[in-house]
């Protein structure tokens, strides 16, 4: 009887370690990094819907599994829930976007987000939800970089494939010659693909510079960093370029606990300068191009000084024991001091020197309504709605869809309905008011925040793609798959696993 008893006591301490460890999160990972990249249905027509559908999917299913747990483990994880408490920001963002819905005139489509791209309140919900079921839980590298390399990888080859004009997937057969050239892989328009890629290339990036050894892990981030960035290229997306040098710019202030991957900064500049380089000579034999700043970008002068910058960063660090604040410091004070250069010089060309002629920079230098493909003149036609709006609206917003629907009173371009600002902040603005985009932001901050604090490898290789997908969202559309990876992310950023994140040589492998 006694032995009975010991191992029925054993049994069930056996299936509650297993429903502690198997709650459904890394499956969850594993089906948003690793298979929403490449989820399709009907080639590009209705990839948008596809992928939205998919997430939805797996996000309730994940949901409901995190409620049967908590409702078995009751009091157990009432932690988990006391904890979201601080995080306030997405729950405002919920509670305005709802407002704005109702208060709209057009709730439902508001709330599925019809005509905007479908990041409506429903979406807006489950995101939060999303974010709230994570808390508690501790997030390990391999649970969300082997996923993120995966789909990475598998849908840069196709991107690449199809930049050579293979299309192993035969999408782009059914498209006209114009559309050919804005569809890539399968992840759609070619500015969609850019923002996905800006979320996971920094990743990899970062976590392969902290690698201390040889791994599954490391592997799979060095494959995909490659393969990354020659699709980031073939993408022919200036946002893209943006996000992603933005974002490698900026990491190095991710690396005040990695001295190590501090130094070898520097060999990822001389590695994206060749890898840039190389692709671009078996493009251009192939009969591809790229887009006109990275074209700019490989100009041998400005390939060979990245290089060389790279180069000179490893070497002079190589000797240094331990991390030397001083190196931050100087690197932060040449970066503000060239950020304010570059300002004044883009205020002087388009002021006193805008006669000067400046060949074809001067299509990204010089600003119009035309720069970036009309986003200027798109921009202030959002912001003339903005400004119409009444009291109400302008602190909740119109509520999702509401800038299809005023652009068809006020139309902008005469052969389009205007659905998205091109400016994701704009956008929300419009969509949710000045709360919502003050919550929207607060979120961000707040978790990119607690990721710092955080300062595992996981988090911080996280962060810099969280970065790079921010930056560019300043002059992209909110779309899938990037904008709900980047929730996704968001919510694995504040629960990276502190102690194995910190141990970097054993937490690659």
């Amino acid at each position: 009887m006694n032995g009975f008893c010991f191992e029925n006591t054993h049994t069930e301490n056996e299936l509650a370690a297993v429903r502690k460890r198997f709650d459904g999160t890394g499956l969850y990972l594993f089906l948003a990094l690793g298979l929403l990249p490449l989820v399709f249905y009907n080639g590009y027509f209705d990839i948008t819907e596809t992928k939205t559908l998919y997430f939805v999917c797996i996000s309730l299913i994940f949901l409901l599994i995190r409620l049967v747990l908590f409702i078995q483990s009751g009091s157990q994880t009432a932690g988990i829930w006391e904890a979201s408490i601080f995080a306030a920001f997405p729950f405002v963002l919920c509670l305005v976007s709802l407002m704005a819905s109702l208060s709209s005139g057009f709730f439902r489509d508001s709330f599925l987000g019809i005509s905007g791209r479908y990041q409506g309140t429903g979406m807006i919900l489950l995101y939060a939800l999303v974010y709230y079921a994570f808390m508690g839980y501790k997030t390990r590298n391999m649970e969300v970089m082997l996923p993120l390399c995966f789909g990475l990888m598998l849908s840069a080859i196709l991107a690449v494939l199809d930049h050579f004009g293979a299309d192993p997937l035969g999408f782009s057969a059914s498209l006209v010659g114009f559309d050919r050239q804005r569809y890539i892989s399968t992840l759609g328009n070619i500015n969609f693909a850019g923002a996905y890629l800006c979320l996971a290339v920094p990743a990899a990036a970062r976590f392969l510079l902290s690698s201390k050894k040889m791994s599954l892990c490391s592997v799979f981030a060095g494959a995909s960093l490659t393969v990354g960035l020659c699709a980031a290229m073939a993408c022919r997306s200036e946002c893209t370029v943006l996000g992603i040098g933005a974002a490698v710019v900026l990491m190095p202030f991710t690396m005040r606990k990695d001295p190590d991957a501090l130094r070898r900064w520097g060999l990822l500049l001389t590695g994206i300068a060749v890898t840039m380089q190389l692709y671009a000579l078996s493009a251009f034999k192939a009969g591809a191009w790229f887009s006109s700043i990275t074209e700019a970008l490989l100009h041998p002068a400005v390939s060979a000084g990245i290089g060389v910058f790279g180069g000179v960063w490893f070497l002079v660090l190589r000797k240094r024991t331990g991390f030397d604040k001083r190196v931050l410091q100087c690197y932060g004070a040449a970066l503000g001091l060239s950020a304010l250069v570059s300002v004044i010089l883009l205020y002087l060309l388009n002021t006193r020197w805008r006669d000067m002629s400046l060949g074809a920079a001067g299509s990204w230098l010089r600003f119009s309504d035309s720069w970036g493909t009309d986003r200027i003149l798109i921009w202030r036609h959002c912001i003339s709605f903005y400004r119409e709006y009444s009291p109400w609206e302008k602190l909740f917003g119109g509520g999702c869809g509401i800038l299809a629907r005023l652009d068809v009173y006020k139309r902008i371009f005469p052969d389009a309905v205007l659905d998205a600002a091109h400016n994701e902040y704009l956008q929300i603005l419009l969509n949710w008011g000045v709360l919502g985009l003050a919550a929207y932001i607060g979120w961000i901050v707040t978790a990119f925040a607690g990721a710092f604090r955080n300062g595992s490898v996981l988090s911080m290789s996280i962060l810099c793609g969280l970065t790079g997908y921010a930056i560019q969202a300043g002059v992209n559309i909110a779309q899938a798959p990037g904008i709900m990876l980047f929730f996704v992310l968001l919510a694995a950023a504040q629960s990276a696993d502190t102690e194995r994140g910190r141990e970097n040589a054993e937490a690659v492998s």
